[in-house]
């Protein structure tokens, strides 16, 4: 049954993206982030769904080139592109072509679903639409995986759709911080209050999730976004109180297996999976001396000889489990500087812009939403210090969005206002 509505949501999808090339990009979102189909087990489950969505979606905008409504210029966009070629150039020289190809595929892939968002939402309500399909993608499991564990007393954590970029509980931590900011931000939008309850929820069921999945990088990465909220936010008494009382709530309300490997993040020698990152983490040092400047390209630390020159007898062949290492050791220092650049210029051009229109009632919700998704990349940037992810759909996704909000925002204050419109001017 579930195979059977799956399917048919598909052909509806394509249907309707054959004339607006909008509805294939909402698809194509709704479908690569949350992969709905993993989680039946017919015969959907093996269906190249995606590719389908895609192709339909490449076709519509070509077709439907004369409604691509372009974002304008902004600079997180050419550093964003900038890191691309960058990619580009050292899966060119990369130390193993074979192994970086095909994850170089899958990132382009990526990067060109992220130049159709550009292209055709800018406009107020299609990125209102696109953050909707993003939040309800997301927060569906932290709802379900935070009612989970309230339920059962957080003893068991919490998975994510199986064979996805956030199936386990890592990536399922990482994907509730990047999205509560975003589904906090929605009370702007929605005006019911009914409705702005059910927001405050979502963001605490999402919440709960996160302790729920058990990851340590997930309580790094609490901790990192609710520091640099306390420094940002004017009602520090406040959200001092309300961060104290959390954490007291958490400590009482958690299990003993839970507080035991939140403990171990400090005990290295004591853990060996916490231990195992620091020689990875070595490993990545050492592989970014081969090629400093552009990298070994994707995946390049599983090609042998690195393995038997550096790691042999040391330990096995794992992945790195950092985001900052991983870019390092796979684009070089070159790369990771570009990619630095461009999370820091997304943080500070949100929070300024955001500051910019804060007073203005027309565009509160804009306002709203640039404010929390510089929230959205530093829970990324924290959670990143202990997860491999730099190239996950989700966090691009959130920079197409800032994008968006800024030139809407722009485009908006460009237009004359009531008070400077000059009545000579008007009819000609």
């Amino acid at each position: 049954m579930r195979d059977i509505f799956i399917f048919t949501a598909i052909i509806v999808i394509v249907i309707a993206t054959l004339r607006k090339p909008q509805i294939g990009i909402l698809g194509w979102l709704w479908l690569s982030i949350m992969n709905p189909h993993k989680e039946s087990y017919g015969w959907i489950y093996s269906l190249p769904i995606l590719d389908i969505i895609a192709g339909a979606t490449l076709i519509s905008a070509v077709i439907n080139a004369k409604q691509a409504k372009k974002a304008l210029f902004h600079p997180i966009a050419v550093i964003l592109l900038i890191f691309y070629l960058w990619t580009c150039l050292s899966t060119l020289f990369s130390i193993s072509y074979d192994l970086s190809f095909s994850r170089w595929l899958d990132y382009t892939k990526t990067m060109m679903f992220v130049a159709l968002m550009l292209l055709f939402l800018n406009s107020r309500h299609w990125i209102i639409a696109s953050i909707w399909v993003f939040v309800f993608s997301v927060g569906l499991t932290g709802v379900k995986g935070g009612t989970f564990t309230l339920l059962t007393g957080g003893g068991s954590r919490i998975w994510g759709a199986p064979n996805t970029a956030w199936g386990d509980n890592n990536g399922v931590s990482l994907a509730m911080l990047m999205v509560i900011p975003l589904i906090f931000s929605m009370k702007d939008i929605l005006k019911p209050r009914f409705l702005r309850l059910g927001v405050y929820g979502s963001a605490f069921l999402s919440f709960i999730t996160i302790l729920g999945s058990q990851s340590r990088g997930g309580l790094v990465g609490i901790l990192g976004s609710g520091i640099v909220f306390f420094i940002r936010t004017k009602h520090k008494f406040v959200i001092g109180i309300l961060i104290v009382v959390t954490g007291l709530a958490v400590l009482t309300f958690m299990p003993d297996s839970w507080k035991n490997r939140m403990q171990t993040i400090n005990t290295y020698e004591q853990d060996s999976s916490a231990s195992t990152r620091i020689l990875q983490w070595k490993y990545a040092v050492q592989l970014a001396s081969e090629s400093p400047v552009i990298g070994n390209g994707f995946y390049a630390r599983y090609h042998q000889p690195f393995y038997e020159k550096y790691m042999t007898g040391i330990d096995v062949n794992r992945a790195v489990h950092s985001v900052f290492f991983q870019i390092l050791e796979e684009q070089g220092y070159g790369g990771l500087f570009i990619y630095l650049l461009l999370m820091v210029s997304a943080i500070v051009s949100a929070n300024k812009v955001s500051r910019k229109v804060k007073d203005r009632p027309d565009l509160k919700w804009a306002s709203s939403l640039l404010f929390y998704s510089q929230f959205s990349i530093t829970g990324f940037a924290f959670n990143g210090l202990t997860i491999n992810v730099g190239y996950i759909g989700l966090y691009y996704y959130i920079l197409a969005f800032i994008i968006l909000l800024i030139s809407h925002i722009n485009i908006e204050l460009a237009k004359p206002t009531p008070e400077n419109i000059n009545p000579e001017t008007i009819g000609k």
